[in-house]
């Protein structure tokens, strides 16, 4: 899991990558994508997920 900014996770949900349900964030083909957010506002992403994301950007 790697480190992902607010900026690249609302591009991700855009170009709809991903989406927001009520079980959590999910791909295109609805598996669960493995998310986490600490206490002090970091957000951690799958890899895969934040590689695409720092290549819309």
């Amino acid at each position: 899991m790697k480190e992902i900014k607010l900026e690249e996770m609302k591009l991700l949900l855009k170009n709809e990558i991903i989406r927001n349900t009520k079980n959590g964030f999910v791909n295109r083909d609805g598996v669960q994508v493995g998310f986490y957010k600490t206490c002090h506002n970091k957000r951690f992403l799958e890899d895969k997920y934040v590689d695409i994301a720092k290549n819309l950007v």
